[in-house]
Formats: C-alpha cells, structure tokens, sequence
C-alpha cells in the first residue's frame, strides 16, 4: 500500500503504552495523520481487545473493534516488569516525540515511566496520561469504563424520556471523545514545542472530557442552577416538530424548528391548514397541543417512505432524516463520496481486506493507513532500529524481556 509522501506528522515517532479504547483511538488519529505510532504491549497477552468478540471476529484472529483504531501501528511485546524489558522501552522513550498511557495513576511510576522520568530520558518528550479521573484528586485512583462514565458524568440522565429506566448512549462515546480530546491536546503541545522546544506533560481525564461534550447542558446548569429536562428524541431546541414521526416504513426525524421551517413542512406534506389553525400558531401553541400536532403530522407522513420525505422535505429547507440502521447508513451513496472507508489487508500474513475509517474530514491529504500489527509483528524492526543486533534480539527473546 503506497502511503502519502507528505502527512502532518510525518517524522514524528510516538511511544505507545494504551490498551483497549480511548488511548489507541488517541494514537490511531495520530497515524491517520501521519505519526509513526510504536504500540507497547504486555508479553503474553498482548493488547486484550485483540480477541474482543463484541463485534464477532470475522478477520484472521483479530477482533474488528482492534483493527478500528490499531491499524497502521507497530507492535512490539515487552516485559516492563524486567529490567531488559523496561531497558528497550527507556530507549524507545528516548527515540519518540511523544509518550501515550492510558492506565490507573500510579501504575507508569511503578512501571518506572512516570513522567518526571521520562522528561530526564527525553528533555523534548510530551507525555499524554489518559485516565478515568485524571491524576490528581479524590477519585484519581478510581477505575472506570465508558459505561461507568456515563454515569457518573450525568449523561444517562439526559437520555430518554421524563419517567423512563436511565439509558446509556449505545457505543463508547465518552471513550471515543476523550481519544480525540487526547490527540488534540498532543497536537497542541507539538506546535508549542515547535516553539519552545520544551517537554510537557497532558493529563487527560475521561470526566473531564464528558462535561466539555456536554457542554450544551452542562454550561446552562451551571449559570442557572435547573436540570436540563430529559427530551427523548425531541431536538435541543425544544420544539414539538423537532422529533421523531412515523412514516410508512419506519420512522422519520424532523427539525422544523423556525416559524418558515414549520410552515414549509406544512406546505409540503399537503396540511396547509395547520398553518392557521389556532392550536399551532406559535411554538407554544404547538408545544401545548403537540399530542394533537403529531396525529395529525403522521397521518400524512405515513403516506410515504421515509426516502420520499427526506428528499421533498430537505428540498424545502426542513431537516429531515429516516432512522435507519448502521448498515442501512452506510449504504448512502454520500458516505462513497468522502474518501471516508479505507480498505486495507487484515495483515501482512492475510490479504483478505477490510475496511476502515479515516479521520473523518476531507483534506488535500488522506488518512490511509497499513494493516494492523499482528502481536508482536514487529519486536525485531523495532530492536535493529534501537541497535541490538541478531544475538541480542535472540536472547532477550529467551530470557521473556521481549515477546
């Protein structure tokens, strides 16, 4: 697979200890971007979302949650409970621009990487911590997932309607965002180094992280002390057709939030008349009869499928989507369009192809990346390019330094 010449980061080498989501998914935005991304895992087991099954494992042994955000890395297994083993990764620190961890506070100082060493190994490194709670603080030794996080964060009790069980959102998303909150603050720190080429130290907290991608409910609560309501499917701006319809095969999301957008909705699915029925003259009106409202809204939506709405709707300006499924969404035609799939081969060892994501956004650069590490795929590169020759490799590899 030929790569771009060019990349953003191109030439910038990163010291990987994170396993499992947030921390991976951090550094695999690093590799779509160019980054030469070294992947530090346990002798033995190796990263444990390898052989995660969530999402069936249909490609050679390794899990598609792995290949998600692991593709393009180097792995390398170390003991970095022996001496050798913590060697290799001293020298591997001194190499890198910048070093990745996403375990409990405390653990990369027991390790013998805490921060204040790895600045004297490397004057120039930034050190990204990823954590549940961040590493100061009353909670900062607590353990946590993303589920947890919804929790605790007060996510869950956004969704779903007023009465109903708390209900987390249904992927890693407080996972998904604090990679991404991580990767930003790496590039941030680069560009400052580029400055001043002084070393510095990220603490990223997944309850931080949680409160800033809730900060359209999180600020307002806190100037004006009032929970924010649970809406179910209704949009943030409240309004009564803004919200989920039935149509005739399945169901429709709709966003007429402004007078025009009501009135071309009502225009356009043939009830003009709701226009100047005195029910529904104002928002408030709406919102006070929406039981009403929406009788009459679906008996006209459920005359045609969700495909025909979309397209006469957004064609007048209202916002509108069928709820489909992940696969029916990734059959739209528009998402073809984006450069936004990269096929790539599971491994090295195996041709068969998958796909994956790229960044995300269309640039004069892609984010094509190369297959994922198999375990330990590429320990001996990794060792020749740090100096240890054949015979050494051999007997750190005897000695269970290295896997």
């Amino acid at each position: 697979m030929t790569l771009p010449a060019t990349r953003p980061l191109s030439g910038i080498r990163v010291c990987d200890f994170t396993q499992v989501f947030a921390g991976p998914f951090c550094t695999h935005h690093l590799v779509l971007l160019g980054a030469d991304v070294e992947k530090i895992e346990p002798v033995g087991a190796g990263d444990i979302l390898r052989k995660y099954k969530q999402g069936g494992d249909p490609m050679g042994g390794l899990s598609g949650s792995f290949i998600s955000i692991n593709a393009g890395k180097k792995s390398i297994l170390l003991d970095l409970k022996s001496e050798k083993g913590r060697e290799i990764a001293e020298k591997m620190v001194a190499e890198a621009d910048v070093v990745t961890e996403n375990f409990r506070p405390g653990v990369m100082n027991r390790l013998g990487f805490s921060w204040e060493r790895c600045r004297e190994i490397n004057p120039r490194i930034i050190f990204a911590s990823i954590s549940g709670y961040g590493s100061e603080g009353p909670m900062r030794h607590f353990p946590a997932y993303d589920h947890n996080m919804q929790a605790m964060s007060g996510m869950m009790s956004l969704n779903g309607d007023e009465g109903d069980p708390y209900m987390k959102v249904g992927f890693p998303l407080i996972d998904s965002f604090t990679g991404f909150t991580a990767a930003f603050a790496i590039l941030a720190a680069l560009r400052q180094r580029d400055a001043t080429g002084e070393a510095q130290r990220i603490d990223v907290s997944m309850l931080d992280a949680s409160m800033v991608l809730m900060t359209s409910m999180v600020v307002p609560y806190m100037n004006a002390g009032r929970q924010p309501p649970r809406t179910g499917n209704r949009g943030y701006s409240g309004s009564p057709t803004a919200d989920i319809f039935r149509c005739r095969d399945g169901q429709l999301s709709l966003g007429a939030n402004w007078p025009a957008q009501y009135e071309a909705l009502c225009k356009a699915i043939g009830a003009p008349e709701l226009i100047t029925d005195p029910r529904f003259m104002t928002k408030e009106d709406r919102s006070a009869n929406d039981g009403a409202l929406r009788v009459l809204l679906e008996a006209k939506l459920e005359q045609r499928d969700g495909a025909e709405w979309e397209d006469l709707l957004n064609g007048v300006g209202v916002p509108t989507s069928k709820v489909r499924s992940v696969g029916e969404a990734l059959e739209l035609p528009q998402l073809g369009l984006r450069n936004l799939f990269q096929p790539i081969p599971v491994s090295r060892k195996d041709d068969h192809e998958v796909k994956v994501l790229n960044s995300g956004f269309v640039a004069d650069w892609n984010g094509v990346v190369d297959s994922a590490p198999l375990m330990g795929e590429h320990s001996d590169a990794i060792l020749s390019r740090l100096g240890y020759d054949g015979d050494a490799i051999a007997r750190l590899r005897h000695e269970g330094a290295v896997g």
